[in-house]
């Protein structure tokens, strides 16, 4: 049994994108155009030299970037191995389906929405699961350099809640304390080079202190001197004075 895990985010990008989509620019697999089935958005799910991804059925301009499964993307473990040796379409997911009126895309906002950042496809011996999760480090883009992934590590170890907005140009790492006194920013990432460009982030005080580095380099100091927040999650104390004056007695 293989699990793979996608970063929801990018999985949603690309879904919205097919079911948003004309519906003649939706593509239909080998055994749709053999049937004669009508077409619909889908995701599919594929795996060929440069590892295995999900992407939409549709044509239409202005897709998002495929959504390589963590590990199996350019550059990482061999994909050869998954469900045979040749490049294909191992699956196709309808994300709207009007004869049950199941609707994946519905529940993948609605996952989205209540925390989840995780989709995993499981492969079973006659079945294949999809399945959304919470995890504690979410799925980093691929591309992504040593040294930029050491970076976000960092920021992880900092115990600040990560969470990313994947583009064409730039990603965006969006950083956020544990408890609403803490300090929150974002880290700024080229999507072509998998390079640190930029950082900011804002620290709890009154008025609130804003710090920003560039490169690599100053990205990197300016989490390594930041400390884990006191603040601890759902904090009442009414102020940020009363919360961080509080923290050491507790």
């Amino acid at each position: 049994m293989l699990t793979l895990r996608f970063a929801l985010n990018e999985v949603l990008d690309v879904a919205t994108h097919s079911m948003l989509a004309p519906r003649h620019t939706l593509r239909a697999t080998y055994d749709q155009c053999q049937n004669e089935e009508d077409v619909h958005a889908a995701l599919w799910w594929l795996r060929d030299r440069s590892g295995t991804y999900l992407t939409g059925n549709s044509t239409h301009p202005g897709a998002p970037r495929d959504v390589f499964a963590q590990g199996y993307g350019p550059g990482g473990d061999d994909a050869s191995g998954i469900l045979g040796a040749d490049d294909r379409v191992i699956d196709a997911f309808p994300l709207h389906d009007p004869n049950t009126r199941q609707c994946l895309h519905s529940d993948l906002i609605r996952a989205h929405r209540d925390g989840h950042n995780t989709l995993t496809i499981t492969l079973g011996d006659d079945a294949t699961d999809l399945h959304t999760l919470r995890a504690d480090v979410p799925i980093a883009p691929h591309g992504l350099t040593t040294y930029t992934q050491r970076i976000v590590d960092l920021a992880a170890s900092k115990e600040l809640r990560l969470t990313w907005k994947t583009g064409k140009a730039v990603h965006l790492l969006r950083l956020a304390a544990r408890g609403p006194h803490g300090v929150n920013g974002h880290v700024i990432i080229g999507a072509r080079s998998g390079k640190v460009l930029r950082a900011t982030l804002t620290y709890p005080s009154d008025p609130l202190t804003t710090k920003t580095a560039k490169g690599t380099n100053d990205v990197r100091d300016l989490l390594t001197n930041l400390a884990p927040s006191p603040c601890p999650p759902r904090c009442t104390a009414p102020s940020i004075d009363a919360c961080l004056n509080r923290a050491p007695h507790k």
